[in-house]
């Protein structure tokens, strides 16, 4: 899987007739991708353009297959591959199974609901709805329980293949075990979770419910005699094989489209310091900066320029900021929220996504809170600025920091002290489909000496914010700069 597959996308793993693997994942920020592994000839093949997980698929004549995602069922060739037919109009979305019920019919649904689609291949469009049958587990023998089996996930070719949790994404134990006598063969460890395991000639792949977190298929091979077919190769030749192939497609991917560098998991101590890193394509995921005692001791970031960085799940809550410039930030999620941060010096250009800036940290424990409010107003005490913006444009939200510290482009950015916001009648001002007046009613409520107030020149309201600001300069409550 690419280095930059993204995490917690559930998908599955589906093999179609011994002849074909396919998997799902997410490339870049939310480009579905479709692989497809021909088991003959060990080349793996990417399809673009899918809407949504791979949840199940049937195979179809004349080497095409149907392939059911979370919001489409969609009919594909395998043999270009390209999407030939599509249909998302009353199938309902997330749906779990895919199931032929006649030559012409399959019917569509999720197991934990009450209803199901009966779907025409001819057409591509909904017969009816019906409320589904119960879905009979396959009940587990007791010898395979004894084992730790949970949940059957093949049985066939003198195997029975188990796993030791119901839940797909708990960490558990494949089990292989002989389907005469139950007893074991082999065990392989998945703490990431299993989704599935196929019999792939003279072995099995598995696969976790999270390829984007393990970003690899498990291959256990040599676990059953070879069936005499000459198409058929031993699975260790097709793994190396197919992962030849993989890299390839990997290298001609990103020369097109490099992949981004991603930090996950880091934690940012008392004391410590990130400094003199020059980066491009950044992704902090899961990245947090822990809390202080001592003023010299919180978590500091210093001469750092980054091109094109996001954080996903990540808080940089409480960390000092020193001589950073960010060219392009993108903070999807609610990850844009940074509380607590000594600015000094920090640089924001180009395009900026979802971020908010808040000098107060609420923290549970109040002496932490207590302790970090004193530092601000210490802060405050020195002249140094804080912040630049002008040459930034997008989603940014400035609360608390006051504009003296800040270097603003006047032309998409104003400045209303809280005395203005007190007695001059901004409430009087129609904003349009303009957000910019939250910042105003926050701005009587606190104790800030003023609010900045950003345009976001990409939004759909762009021409609402910029009359707003306008306006308020017009009538003398935002600062003319």
């Amino acid at each position: 899987m690419p280095e930059d597959a993204a995490r917690h996308f559930p998908t599955a793993t589906v093999l179609l007739d011994d002849r074909v693997l396919l998997a799902s994942w997410v490339e870049g920020r939310a480009t579905h991708r479709l692989g497809i592994l021909n088991l003959r000839t060990g080349q793996w093949r990417v399809l673009p353009g899918l809407r949504g997980m791979l949840r199940d698929a049937l195979a179809l004549s004349n080497e095409r297959a149907l392939i059911l995602t979370d919001h489409a069922l969609t009919e594909v060739d395998l043999t270009v591959p390209e999407v030939t037919r599509r249909s998302t109009a009353k199938i309902g979305k997330y749906n779990t199974y895919l199931r032929a019920e006649a030559d012409d019919v399959v019917a569509v649904g999720n197991s934990a609901a009450a209803m199901e689609s009966l779907i025409s291949l001819s057409s591509m469009t909904l017969l009816k709805r019906r409320r589904q049958s119960p879905l009979l587990q396959e009940p587990i023998p007791v010898d395979a329980a004894r084992e730790g089996a949970a949940r059957i996930l093949h049985r066939g070719s003198g195997l029975l293949i188990a796993a030791t949790q119901a839940r797909e994404s708990a960490p558990q134990r494949l089990l292989v075990l002989s389907a005469e006598d139950l007893s074991a063969i082999t065990s392989v460890d998945f703490p990431l979770g299993l989704n599935s395991a196929n019999v792939v000639s003279d072995g099995l792949i598995a696969a976790g419910p999270d390829i984007g977190r393990a970003r690899s298929l498990t291959a256990i091979p040599g676990l059953i005699p070879r069936v005499s077919d000459s198409e058929a190769r031993p699975l260790t030749a097709l793994v190396h094989t197919a992962n030849e192939s993989a890299a390839n497609l990997l290298k001609k991917s990103a020369r097109r489209n490099p992949p981004r560098t991603i930090h996950r998991d880091h934690r940012l101590e008392p004391g410590d310091e990130l400094a003199d890193v020059t980066a491009r394509r950044l992704t902090l995921e899961n990245c947090v900066a822990a809390r202080s005692t001592q003023r010299h001791e919180r978590p500091r970031i210093s001469r750092v320029h980054v091109t094109d960085l996001e954080f996903q799940s990540s808080s940089l809550n409480g960390a000092v900021l020193e001589d950073v410039t960010v060219d392009g930030l993108r903070c999807p999620h609610g990850a844009g929220f940074l509380f607590g941060c000594e600015l000094r010096r920090v640089t924001l250009k180009g395009r900026v996504r979802g971020l908010i800036l808040n000098p107060t940290l609420d923290d549970p424990d109040s002496a932490t809170t207590a302790r970090y409010s004193q530092w601000h107003r210490e802060r405050m005490q020195d002249p140094e600025w804080m912040l630049d913006l002008t040459d930034a444009t997008g989603d940014i939200t400035i609360r608390g920091y006051p504009s003296r510290f800040i270097r603003r482009n006047p032309e998409l950015q104003a400045v209303v002290t809280a005395e203005a916001a007190h007695t001059l009648d901004w409430r009087a001002v129609d904003p349009g489909r303009s957000s910019l007046r939250i910042a105003l009613h926050e701005l009587v409520r606190s104790d800030w000496d003023d609010v900045t107030l950003i345009a976001d020149t990409h939004a759909a309201y762009a021409s609402d914010d910029l009359r707003y600001i306008q306006q308020l300069r017009a009538l003398g409550i935002a600062r003319p700069d």
